[in-house]
């Protein structure tokens, strides 16, 4: 059943600007279901660093929310700030504002701020997984209410993510290091920095045993405690894109603590394979048992 009308969407909001920086507004659509089980999921619009609203217009979108929407959950779709302008790490801070944002609202969505989960695909899924793995408490110490609130997620769920950065192709080959073998360039979303909080000023950080720092930093399976959310990972075997061991590994860390987490593994299919977004049925039913229940 799509959306519209005779759908499971009751509404849509466009551009609900949930933070700003250096002068543009960062900005979220939220989509409420006719029938609300008061939880919130937090999708997370990124392939390849790039994030635009555009990408929530496409039928392969609203495809992938659809489950989540017949399942009574209220759907935000996260822009974040985009590449090539901005980087990894300005991902990874925006979304958590997203959360932050997401749960001091969370009564005017008609949802619980101790319900609210995360998802994503491939670079979306891997920004997911970071903030879900490493979630943050508020910084009480901050001005904006906002930033004084909890980080923190209480389930996630992603397709073919980037787990390990600084392990990723061949054995202990980071992922800058495959992508100059593979394609002779690196993404631009990789590129890190130094920033100097009282100017704003970005020095680019080169040397490669920085870079790996920053890619252990940025890694979700370096962040895997015994707290974490429960998780359910979708991946195809033949994913010659983010190779299917990056779920297969982050999967075993999290149970090795007792996390609840769960590898459904696609036999054949690549990355991105067509139809993928139909297994987000998946996701939903994983947050019914994990979210809801909570």
């Amino acid at each position: 059943m799509a959306l519209g009308s005779v759908g499971p969407l009751q509404a849509r909001q466009p551009d609900v600007i949930y933070g700003r920086k250096y002068g543009l507004a960062l900005t979220m659509e939220v989509l409420t279901p006719r029938e609300q089980t008061g939880c919130g999921v937090l999708w997370v619009v990124s392939s390849s660093g790039m994030s635009n609203r555009d990408q929530t217009l496409l039928p392969s979108f609203e495809q992938r929310v659809l489950p989540l929407l017949d399942h009574g959950y209220v759907v935000f779709a996260v822009i974040h700030g985009s590449s090539p302008r901005f980087q990894v790490q300005d991902y990874v801070q925006d979304v958590r504002r997203a959360v932050r944002f997401v749960r001091f609202h969370a009564p005017e969505y008609g949802i619980d701020d101790r319900h609210l989960a995360i998802a994503g695909s491939s670079s979306g899924g891997h920004i997911a997984l970071l903030v879900a793995l490493d979630g943050q408490d508020g910084d009480q110490d901050s001005q904006d209410v906002v930033e004084r609130t909890s980080g923190r997620v209480q389930a996630a769920g992603c397709f073919f993510p980037p787990t390990d950065l600084l392990d990723f192709g061949e054995p202990s080959e980071s992922i800058v290091d495959f992508l100059l073998r593979r394609y002779g360039v690196v993404d631009p979303g990789l590129q890190f920095f130094d920033l100097d909080a009282a100017t704003g000023v970005r020095t680019p950080i080169e040397e490669r045993s920085e870079v790996r720092r920053m890619l252990g930093e940025i890694s979700p399976i370096g962040h895997v405690t015994a707290d974490g959310p429960p998780t359910i990972l979708i991946h195809g075997d033949q994913d010659t894109v983010v190779p299917l061991e990056q779920s297969r590994r982050l999967v075993d860390r999290l149970q090795s603590l007792a996390v609840p987490a769960r590898l459904v593994v696609r036999e054949g299919k690549g990355h991105a394979w067509p139809g993928w977004e139909s297994d987000s049925a998946l996701i939903a039913q994983w947050f019914d048992v994990h979210l809801r229940a909570q």
